[in-house]
């Protein structure tokens, strides 16, 4: 099976999908395949091809698998590493602080940053930046809440 095929590109979408991108998730390839609307063998053959191929990776023997970066390599998603030493929070209290307020506007940036790395359908992208508009909105408050 070749990666170009409509049908390939599908599967290994659906399971970036439910992974929600993250190489450490599994989930099942039955499922996958189901959002497809493919028959179990049908799913399995699919998976398997993209297992040997190193697109996927098979968890459990039951049937588990999840995406490799070779996966979101071909699916042009590129990876923005982890910061290991900087932790963003936005306060422990239920009034966004000082402090969190910069945060807040550090991540929301950040996500604008990267919207046009992400592969979103256009539905996905619209919520995207209505909940980013929420966000902002709330922050226009004297007091933004964190609950």
């Amino acid at each position: 099976m070749n990666i170009d095929k409509p049908e390939a590109k599908a599967f290994l979408f659906e399971l970036y999908t439910q992974t929600n991108g993250d190489i450490n998730k599994q989930v099942s390839t039955d499922d996958v395949g189901a959002s497809l609307d493919l028959e179990k063998a049908e799913s399995g053959t699919m998976a398997e091809d993209l297992i040997i191929q190193g697109y996927a990776e098979l968890k459990t023997l039951s049937g588990g698998i999840g995406i490799t970066l070779k996966g979101l390599e071909v699916l042009n998603i590129k990876i923005v590493p982890e910061s290991k030493t900087e932790t963003l929070t936005l306060g422990t209290g239920t009034v966004i602080e000082d402090q969190g307020k910069k945060n807040l506007e550090k991540i929301i940036q950040d996500i604008k940053d990267s919207l046009s790395l992400l592969k979103l359908t256009y539905a996905q992208q619209e919520e995207l930046v209505i909940d980013i508009k929420t966000i902002e909105i709330q922050m226009l408050s004297p007091c933004p809440k964190t609950k």
